[in-house]
């Protein structure tokens, strides 16, 4: 005797064939805890001051260190690393400063960015090799005003601008408590 398949299992079947019409059409998902975790929609616009951005990370010791200890998941970019999503905060000729009080552009404090001196299993965070710069042309700083636990520019520093992918916005998140 058949059974008839069961709602869980058309759902599963439904979104496996929806999902990537989704992605194709504009939808991203993030499963990370720098942003709430959803669905996000691309937008047609280049990246400002401000944007929720998402980017490849360059290949470099400190995201290579990041995918070691667990910070970011493996993926399609190029390291092997999964695509970030960050706020961008500053921009060619930007002052930046990371303190312990946190990381100021232009003299204005970022919120939740306080540099955490060890991740929490006690390991000691890497750190940008200046503390204070003023970002050259093709250079960026991206930070996660949600969540304080965020691996971001506080920890890696300026990032190429031309790693920066699409602009994206939140379409159907949750937990949209900064933490």
């Amino acid at each position: 005797m058949k059974r008839p398949l069961s709602v869980a299992a058309m759902l599963a079947i439904l979104a496996l064939l929806v999902l990537p019409l989704l992605l194709r059409s504009g939808a991203r998902i993030n499963i990370t805890s720098s942003f709430p975790p959803g669905i996000y929609w691309v937008v047609d616009k280049a990246p400002e001051k401000g944007d929720l951005v998402m980017f490849c990370p360059p290949q470099q010791p400190v995201f290579d260190l990041a995918h070691t200890r667990g910070y970011l998941s493996s993926g399609p970019c190029p390291g092997g690393y999964m695509r970030m999503i960050k706020r961008l905060v500053a921009v060619p000729g930007d002052e930046v400063l990371i303190a312990a009080e946190g990381v100021s552009v232009n003299g204005q404090l970022q919120v939740r960015s306080q540099p955490l001196p060890q991740d929490p299993s006690g390991r000691s965070m890497p750190h940008p090799s200046s503390a204070q710069f003023r970002l050259a042309d093709g250079e960026v700083l991206m930070l996660s005003d949600y969540s304080r636990l965020s691996f971001d520019g506080r920890y890696f520093g300026a990032v190429p601008q031309a790693q920066l992918d699409e602009v994206v916005r939140p379409w159907l998140v949750w937990n949209r408590t900064p933490r």
